[in-house]
């Protein structure tokens, strides 16, 4: 199970991070924007709810990159729902 929250973890830092990253390499003086907290706190909530959720019923016991993956993936839709409602 530790390493299903571990995986879940990477995977929402991951997403987190990336897109920071990217915005830091075009704009070196680019301050960090407490948006990509809120955004990585209610992404690993859902990640975490429907990760062991799913997985728990059926019985399966998830790997690193699967927990990974799934966090990733749900962190980004998470993300994409935020901007859709910004507007």
């Amino acid at each position: 199970m530790m390493e299903t929250i571990l995986g879940i973890l990477a995977g929402v830092v991951a997403r987190t991070i990336f897109p920071y990253l990217v915005k830091l390499k075009k704009s070196p003086k680019l301050k960090w924007n407490n948006k990509y907290l809120v955004s990585a706190l209610a992404g690993l909530i859902i990640s975490i709810i429907v990760t062991i959720s799913i997985y728990s019923q059926m019985n399966a016991e998830l790997s690193f990159g699967v927990a990974f993956v799934t966090a990733y993936t749900l962190q980004s839709v998470t993300r994409e729902v935020q901007k859709a409602f910004k507007d």
